[in-house]
């Protein structure tokens, strides 16, 4: 089984994101309009569960976002520790179907 994520940046990108469960490693296939993305992708094709699981600075999909020269608002990496995390049941499926986007709002004050 495998689990997919869209990513729409304010860059005015695409991005989709796949995450396929293979024993204890994770295989990403990235497909998107942004070439620096494109770039990152071929750093993170498989991930170890254990890896996923570490804290953002030890954390090779932010790691290798950084290498890449990704800009901070990126939401790609976000997206892909989403992905992974889904596909590894680190966070559940379930709740991802009843809460399908997460969101970042700008509030003009």
């Amino acid at each position: 089984m495998t689990t997919t994520f869209m990513i729409n940046s304010i860059c005015d990108h695409s991005t989709k994101i796949t995450a396929s469960l293979n024993g204890r490693v994770i295989d990403v296939t990235i497909e998107s309009s942004c070439g620096k993305i494109m770039e990152y992708a071929l750093l993170i094709k498989k991930l170890a569960i254990k890896e996923i699981a570490r804290d953002i600075i030890n954390n090779p999909i932010y790691i290798k976002a950084s290498e890449s020269r990704l800009e901070p608002n990126c939401l790609v990496p976000c997206g892909v520790a989403f992905c992974t995390w889904a596909e590894a049941g680190l966070v559940s499926k379930n709740l991802l179907s009843r809460m399908p986007a997460q969101c970042i709002v700008f509030k003009k004050e």
